[in-house]
């Protein structure tokens, strides 16, 4: 009887104790694999079309015909608005303020080639250098075209898209998970700085024009932008591996306006203003407001 009584204390006992190692294991079981489709005016989705709509690649000029396998290189420079912390206030549905305003302006090459029956192609990439804790990598190409001219009036069409990464710890950074788990400088439990990954894709068909006065040619456009986004979470919060993706994927529309000046025979400047306006609904509000993009674009073209 004694020996019974044992048998079953010991049962119990290593029982609890496989149970206990279960629970304390990271990573067994303590695992969050979801896919979560986003409304298009949830917190999380209005900065991914945010960041996508800095990443719109305009034409920076009049739509022009430029001469058959004629080559310019073009130094593109955009101002990223720093975001308060309500706007930052995106992670869980709107109750974690995310580290978004790492840079200051998105910086990258273009190229630009003339092609047969009036057509340019233009091509831009940001490599995959890292910085403030992001590695971007977007590849982006348009093609575009003039379609009337009427002496300093021309009117064009232009289609373009977007393929492309920005990694970094935007769940947990890096700061966040140098501190014990808990309040004030750590409550989400961050144990490791994340490794999360945003994509940025979109397709947009723009109608643009431009106008010269003496030695200015003023330029516009309008376009609509069908964005596709997905952001994979991968971080180590309380004991949790959340490797949750969400999804996200919407219309846009936008405008852009400024003027070019010719520097030389070879170069050129540009600039122009930006507009996208972007809806969203922030939390305690059930109402959908806009948050748009509003920023300041400019390029250097040199002519080879």
């Amino acid at each position: 009887m004694k020996n019974a009584k044992h048998n079953v204390r010991t049962f119990f006992v290593i029982f609890a104790a496989l149970a206990a190692l279960a629970v304390a294991a990271p990573g067994r079981a303590q695992v969050i694999d979801d896919v979560e489709e986003l409304d298009w005016d949830r917190p999380e989705a209005w900065a991914m079309k945010y960041f996508n709509s800095v990443s719109l690649l305009t034409g920076l000029g009049a739509p022009e015909a430029r001469r058959k396998w004629s080559f310019e290189i073009g130094l593109e420079l955009d101002t990223i608005p720093q975001l308060s912390e309500d706007q930052r206030r995106i992670g869980f549905g709107g109750a974690k303020v995310e580290d978004l305003n790492r840079l200051p302006v998105f910086f990258r090459p273009r190229v630009t080639i003339g092609l047969p029956a009036k057509f340019s192609l233009d091509v831009a990439w940001v490599p995959p250098v890292k910085l403030q804790g992001l590695t971007t990598n977007l590849f982006s190409i348009g093609l575009e075209r003039p379609f009337y001219s009427a002496g300093a009036l021309v009117l064009g069409g232009r289609i373009y898209g977007q393929i492309g990464t920005i990694k970094g710890d935007f769940t947990c950074t890096e700061e966040e998970a140098s501190y014990p788990p808990g309040p004030p400088n750590n409550i989400w439990g961050c144990e490791a700085p994340s490794s999360d990954e945003l994509s940025l894709n979109y397709v947009g068909l723009a109608f643009t024009g431009g106008y010269t006065v003496k030695k200015t040619t003023f330029h516009w456009g309008l376009a609509a932008n069908y964005m596709d986004m997905e952001f994979q979470v991968n971080a180590l919060t309380a004991g949790i591996d959340d490797r949750t993706l969400l999804l996200s994927d919407g219309w846009t529309w936008s405008i852009n306006g400024g003027a070019s000046w010719k520097l030389s025979k070879r170069f050129s400047i540009a600039g122009e203003i930006f507009y996208s306006p972007l809806s969203v609904v922030r939390p305690p509000s059930t109402e959908s407001e806009n948050d748009g993009l509003l920023n300041f674009r400019t390029m250097l073209r040199i002519r080879l």
